[in-house]
């Protein structure tokens, strides 16, 4: 097992290569190690709690081993032990590594032994890239208790849908009652109101068990606002840059390059995740080459060549960037894939002109086109540089495999997050507009996701929520969410500190649509017919665009067959149109179930999608 090089290592787990001697070691002694580079001395402080009171039941110094770096083994600290570290003399700190922050992002921190969980996925190795269909979910709201051990049970309804993939929003200890995760300040610390670390295995564990595999979405573009007492250990924070949502990372400083490659490490070896999606690379500032962004996904490959499972690294750049997908091939930095969401936001914008939930202004119906042709619309000549974002004028010629590497949604927690009352697509719009739009995105050939709640026409909303314990903060966020977007109709939204904001978006099954669970099903299940067949490629791909009647289509054509999906995304009130085949077709899949069987016409109504197959 890798290891982590600092945080408490209790003996009954294996003692680390570089660690301090074990003198007489017992099963409930425990090393506990800090780098704590602006304190002159560090004591560790062991602790208990009752009814919300906390007392320091014993006080040991650490030893400066040198390079900052103060460790010691104590004896009767075993698992479960709770602790804080003391700098200077000053009021005690949750460990920088914490693995489980059981009372939150203020309260003391807990040793985990991380070799107790017993784990039954000897044999998983992985998920196919080109098999990749992802469900983001987030654990509070995906299941009523909001918790990793009752996600479980919903685990077969997502193989049955045709999902290999699940990726879960961030994990790391954020502060308050619930949070979306992007203010995670105990980044090796599993979100305690989901459950314990063990629970988390659990739920990881089962998902392998059902042949899914489970990615984490991780943020090291900034540390959040409340809880962060990372600085006060060492110079984590950045003085040269800054972001909206909290301190930037101090990435000249090896030590800290090195927490947030141990982070990943981390999450990928005592978690078996398969895979790490970094968040907002684009506002992961560094001048130093390589950049962190390289050196992260470096290292991370060096782990998973040792390792004997094949692991995914994904970023989302904010707007396309072809360079993180054909980085030379000596750098071994090239990500497995990026997201890109200008398909989903060209077809909220040729639907709802007037609806902006990203700062790029999308243009509709040609943007629609556009991205269904190159599977973007904005570009950057760098998407390390937040400021550069253009509309591209000029697309990869020649090679194309660099689709198969782009993540497209239909929704996902920003999209349906920024919307000031958390509306998805169907509220927007009309459930036959996304049953429509839904084949452009589940049968483009690169990596489909969905939005947890996406498959069944789901009435909850899902809007932005983060509770803080500082009343000042907590009043700001309040207040600075509507300044952020300022074009949208707040009024009767909830506040993002509002307990409606959160629990109103708990998904609840019994309500499921089973019209447009079974369209999933059934585009998934082409999905993976059209790969297993070969004609759902790239290779075989070409798009067409109606104007007149906004129909657009998707068309994979072999030696052999053609097969065509044609999207009418029209206003509602548009009347129908014939489309003339110039031979008998046989109907794949229709919207609306309305044509079956073999024909040589079709008629599309004005939010409609038929799929059809043509011998050659």
């Amino acid at each position: 097992m890798w290891s982590l090089p600092f945080g408490a290592a209790p003996f009954s787990g294996k003692p680390k290569e570089n660690s301090a001697h074990f003198p007489s070691p017992t099963p409930s002694s425990t090393e506990f190690r800090v780098w704590a580079s602006r304190a002159r001395s560090v004591n560790l402080q062991i602790v208990e709690r009752t009814d919300n009171q906390e007392r320091i039941i014993r006080t040991i110094p650490l030893v400066d081993q040198g390079n900052h770096q103060f460790s010691a083994v104590v004896d009767d600290a075993p698992a479960g032990t709770l602790y804080r570290y003391q700098l200077d003399g000053r009021e005690g700190r949750p460990d920088p590594y914490s693995r489980f922050q059981p009372y939150g992002v203020h309260g003391p921190s807990q040793v985990i032994d991380p070799t107790k969980f017993q784990w039954t996925d000897r044999l998983w190795k992985g998920v196919d890239k080109d098999k990749l269909v992802i469900y983001e979910l987030h654990v509070g709201l995906f299941t009523g208790e909001g918790t990793y051990l009752a996600a479980i049970a919903k685990l077969p309804q997502l193989v049955e849908l045709g999902i290999t993939a699940i990726e879960l929003l961030p994990l790391a200890q954020s502060p308050g009652r619930w949070n979306w995760g992007y203010d995670g300040v105990n980044y090796f610390a599993p979100r305690n109101s989901f459950g314990t670390p063990d629970e988390l295995k659990a739920f990881v564990d089962a998902a392998h068990g059902f042949g899914l595999g489970v990615i984490h979405d991780v943020v090291y573009n900034h540390v959040g606002p409340e809880g962060n007492y990372l600085n006060e250990f060492s110079h984590y924070r950045s003085t040269k840059y800054g972001t909206p949502w909290g301190d930037s990372l101090n990435f000249e400083l090896p030590q800290v390059r090195d927490f947030v490659v141990h982070n990943g490490l981390y999450w990928m070896d005592e978690f078996h995740f398969d895979g790490l999606r970094l968040d907002a690379i684009h506002y992961m500032f560094d001048d130093l080459d390589p950049h962190i962004i390289h050196e992260f996904r470096q290292r991370f490959k060096d782990y998973e060549r040792k390792s004997d499972r094949s692991m995914l690294l994904i970023a989302e750049a904010n707007i396309f960037d072809g360079e993180l997908l054909h980085a030379a091939e000596q750098l071994d930095d090239r990500y497995d894939a990026i997201w890109s969401d200008c398909l989903m936001h060209s077809i909220y914008s040729h639907g709802k002109p007037d609806l902006r939930l990203t700062n790029r202004l999308y243009q509709g119906t040609t943007d629609v086109a556009e991205a269904l042709e190159h599977g973007y619309v904005f570009s950057a000549p760098n998407a390390i540089r937040v400021d550069q974002q253009i509309r591209a004028e000029h697309h990869p010629t020649g090679d194309r495999t660099y689709k198969q590497s782009l993540i497209m949604a239909l929704q996902t927690h920003d999209s349906v997050g920024n919307h000031p009352h958390g509306k998805r697509l169907n509220h927007l719009l009309s459930a036959a507009y996304q049953r429509a739009a839904a084949p452009l995105f589940l049968l483009y050939p690169s990596i489909p996701m969905i939005f947890m709640g996406e498959e069944w026409a789901t009435s909850a909303p899902f809007p932005f929520f983060a509770d803080f314990e500082d009343e000042g903060l907590r009043k700001a966020v309040d207040r600075g969410r509507r300044e952020e977007y300022p074009h949208h109709q707040w009024e009767g939204s909830p506040l993002p500190s509002d307990p409606a904001a959160f629990f109103n978006g708990k998904l609840d099954s019994s309500e499921l649509c089973e019209a447009m669970w079974n369209w999933y099903r059934s585009l998934l299940e082409l999905r993976r017919r059209g790969k297993q067949d070969g004609w759902l490629s790239i290779e075989c791909k070409r798009t067409m665009y109606d104007s007149e009647v906004h129909i657009f289509q998707l068309i994979f054509e072999t030696a052999f067959e053609r097969v065509t999906i044609a999207s009418r995304l029209a206003n509602p009130s548009s009347n129908p149109v014939k489309l003339n085949l110039p031979a008998q077709v046989s109907i794949l899949l229709d919207s609306e179930n309305v044509n079956q069987g073999n024909r040589t016409e079709i008629q599309l109504n004005s939010e409609h999608c038929c799929l059809w197959l043509e011998r050659l």
